[in-house]
């Protein structure tokens, strides 16, 4: 569906500068509207080599929200660029409220007028008043990540503070983005929640401008999930080796880390043709559990149990597992 445009700073000696870090330090100095604006004709500029159904979203501080011109750079960095209007998304935080007056009601209506999507950013992290939401004009309500982690646990209340925060949107005609998500069994319980979008690194982490153009001309721009199937579960760090069934030969490879779900192994050269094969492995002694390559890389691979390995047979009995625990 979209991007989101992201600032990252590649320090000659310092190496990679978080925006944590500098991001701050460019509001206090009065940089933060430059940099702004640089970014947002940047983006812009970048979005018209993509697809005319994919949008580009663009953080907008509260100084630049407070600024009158706005209005104007915005529309000469469309113009310049020559996207449409509604491919812009201008995500914008909850502190721009903090002065709530008819400036800013002003500046909704005009930013509207252009045409371009406005979504709040990090919802429930700030103010969250809910008194805004009936005047400002949003096309979208971004659900902060504090609330989607977790929330597959069983007994955790976010999945319910996701719910509510979707009816809401939903009454308010708005659509809603889960942002964070990075197990793929996290995306069917953000759809079942109601969810419009979703927004993580289940999806891929953040990437240069090139490798985004790439990736929309493979699959016709469709995005695969690509992060870990399962809510990572408790693990235990286990040094020791283990027999490996596969396609009726076996051999040794090295346990690395052992979860319910999963084993990392290393000591095995598998080529990627071999994720998806079944393999058994010996994880007590004598006693083959049934598994799945789900990755492979540099002599390593991940494996998915078929079912849940009991964690606390790593303490019981004289098995060599429970001995060579580190």
């Amino acid at each position: 569906v979209g991007y989101e445009a992201l600032l990252r700073w590649e320090h000659p000696t310092r190496g990679a500068v978080s925006p944590a870090d500098f991001i701050p330090i460019a509001e206090e100095c009065g940089m933060i509207e430059a940099i702004g604006e640089w970014v947002l004709r940047t983006a812009c500029t970048e979005a018209a080599n993509w697809p005319a159904d994919v949008r580009v979203a663009v953080n907008v501080s509260a100084i630049q929200f407070a600024n009158p011109a706005l209005p104007a750079i915005i529309t000469s960095a469309l113009a310049a660029s020559g996207i449409a209007p509604h491919r812009l998304e201008l995500e914008i935080t909850e502190s721009v409220f903090v002065n709530d007056d008819a400036s800013s009601n002003q500046m909704f209506k005009t930013l509207k007028g252009i045409g371009v999507r406005l979504a709040l950013d990090d919802f429930g992290t700030g103010y969250s008043s809910l008194g805004y939401l009936r005047k400002a004009p949003f096309d979208k309500i971004k659900i902060d990540q504090s609330f989607v982690r977790g929330a597959i646990q069983d007994g955790n209340r976010n999945a319910a503070i996701i719910k509510a925060i979707v009816s809401l949107a939903n009454t308010l005609g708005m659509e809603t983005t889960a942002e964070g998500v990075e197990q793929q069994d996290e995306i069917e319980l953000i759809s079942d929640l109601g969810c419009s979008h979703i927004q993580g690194f289940v999806y891929g982490r953040p990437a240069r401008a090139e490798d985004v153009r790439a990736q929309l001309a493979m699959s016709s721009g469709s995005a695969t999930a690509v992060g870990h199937r399962f809510s990572r579960a408790s693990r235990a760090t286990v040094l020791r080796s283990a027999r490996v069934e596969m396609n009726g030969t076996s051999g040794e490879v090295r346990i690395r880390n052992l979860s319910a779900t999963g084993v990392m192994i290393d000591g095995i050269d598998l080529p990627e043709r071999a994720i998806g094969a079944d393999v058994r492995i010996e994880l007590v002694d004598n006693e083959l559990f049934p598994a799945t390559i789900r990755w492979v890389s540099d002599g390593r691979a991940g494996l998915e149990f078929a079912r849940h390995f009991d964690m606390e047979r790593l303490s019981q009995g004289p098995s060599r597992l429970a001995r060579r625990v580190s």
